[in-house]
């Protein structure tokens, strides 16, 4: 069959000028033809559009910070689109600086000015800079860390890292792509995993505890740290980490989060500090006169929430979740197992956000304004799981353990439970019934705390009653 026609003409005259700018000219230390590069980020940038503005930038991307084109030649050739699309693409000389003794003021400058920059120009920056990743890639499996010596970065591999780090944080628009994913495998596979920075505890003050991490302030007043506790894995921070970045392109409002931390022993994540805020779970404890008012701003969080469309390609179903958690149950049976996936199963999928540990600890308030933080477990899927784990701490039978956990008594805990039904399903809603449809996904948690830790009295037996041990 043949080719279908499509006409070309805007993105081959692109690609003649970009042959011709770079004629005569090797890609360093390759040994082929610079223009070949230039190729390469164009076929990148196909893969995610088809518009020919943005391949033509993508193969005059280096024209202006490498030959002797000006910015002028290419509005003039190509128009103002492509001519701006360049640009955000060239590095500024620093004037009186070498190129080593600038390096890294220049690359700070293209990292932020990426950051700001609009979709379209992060789409060709990203043809660039995946096709320079690929070819680092290759070259460091080839000859080492003998590499970096190639470069003008005066750190080496360490600048590199730097460098490549900050430019995945400002394309993260851009996840959910291929070519995304497969920018940030490759720095991985160079540089490892995103390692934690060594902190000095002097430098901060404990400002709350939780059943699996500890937070504390920056005594500079401007950042909050969260270490988590020595049994939780070392992945869930750095899942934190990265979903807080994914979960903010989502416009859902949370603290800015900035980098992995450890004390030496724990691990965790540093993050903006809010100020003067309150968890809705310290609002009530500090003014029960209030506990309506609260509750039912909360509960009007979670549903905006839950009306939030997720991009299911950066997060995961939170039924997935709880399918793993069953499986690597040791507590459970045969049988039981195939009961609560059936049941998993048959809760009716969605594509909406879910928080994944929703509870009135991990919403916070301040100035009028409300965050969500503790972002570890933010999924897509049904409500009724988000709802689960409300229940879950709501009907905590213990008041010392609510009183740590939450500043609230066990009766307290039961009234903003009810309240917050009404006011999330609405006043003609069958409470009591909705109470039936959640208790069961309050299993599903109970499982995952017992994959977790020893089950706390009551805990298995509950598990028995919604899914028996028997055929």
């Amino acid at each position: 069959m043949a080719n279908a026609h499509l006409d070309t003409a805007f993105v081959d005259k692109a690609i003649k000028f970009a042959v011709d700018a770079h004629a005569n000219t090797e890609r360093r230390g390759k040994g082929f033809p610079y223009v070949i590069h230039v190729l390469e980020a164009m076929e990148i940038v196909a893969t995610i559009t088809p518009d020919p503005e943005l391949l033509a930038a993508a193969a005059l991307h280096d024209t202006v910070e490498d030959t002797d084109v000006s910015f002028e030649d290419i509005r003039r050739e190509f128009g103002e689109k492509v001519a701006n699309l360049v640009a955000s693409e060239s590095d500024t000389p620093v004037a009186g600086s070498s190129e080593q003794d600038s390096w890294r003021a220049r690359k700070q400058a293209a990292i932020d000015r990426l950051a700001a920059a609009p979709y379209e120009a992060k789409i060709v920056a990203l043809g660039d800079k995946l096709s320079n990743m690929r070819a680092i890639c290759r070259d460091y499996n080839r000859i080492g860390n003998k590499l970096w010596g190639i470069f003008h970065a005066p750190g080496g591999m360490a600048d590199h890292e730097w460098h490549y780090r900050g430019l995945a944080e400002s394309l993260c628009e851009l996840a959910g792509t291929d070519a995304y994913s497969e920018f940030c495998a490759k720095i991985e596979e160079v540089f490892g995993r995103e390692k934690p920075e060594l902190i000095d505890m002097d430098d901060y003050e404990q400002s709350g505890e939780g059943f699996t991490a500890t937070s504390y302030f920056s005594k500079t007043g401007d950042k909050m740290i969260k270490l988590y506790t020595d049994y939780v894995s070392s992945t869930e921070p750095e899942k934190e980490l990265k979903l807080a970045k994914s979960v903010k392109k989502l416009g859902v409002r949370t603290p800015e989060v900035y980098r992995l931390v450890t004390d030496g022993k724990r691990i965790g994540v540093e993050f903006e500090r809010i100020r003067d805020k309150k968890s809705y779970a310290r609002a009530i404890s500090d003014e029960p006169e209030r506990m309506e008012e609260y509750t039912k701003a909360f509960a009007v969080l979670c549903r905006q929430l839950h009306s939030t469309a997720c991009n299911t390609a950066d997060f995961l179903p939170i039924s997935a979740r709880f399918i793993n958690a069953t499986n690597n149950s040791a507590r459970l049976s045969l049988a039981q197992k195939g009961k609560v996936i059936k049941y998993i199963h048959g809760i009716k999928p969605e594509s909406t956000c879910t928080h994944g540990d929703m509870q009135i600890g991990n919403a916070i308030m301040a100035n009028g304004v409300s965050y969500w933080i503790d972002l570890a477990g933010f999924s897509y899927g049904n409500p009724l799981f988000d709802l689960g784990m409300l229940a879950f701490v709501m009907t905590i039978e213990s008041d010392e353990v609510a009183q740590n956990l939450y500043h609230l008594s066990c009766s307290q805990l039961a009234r903003v439970w009810d309240i917050f039904l009404k006011e999330y399903y609405g006043p003609d809603a069958d409470i009591e019934k909705a109470k039936e449809d959640i208790a069961p996904v309050v299993a599903l948690y109970m499982i995952d705390f017992c994959n977790r830790s020893e089950p706390v009295p009551g805990m298995m037996e509950y598990i028995n009653k919604y899914f028996p041990d028997n055929d």
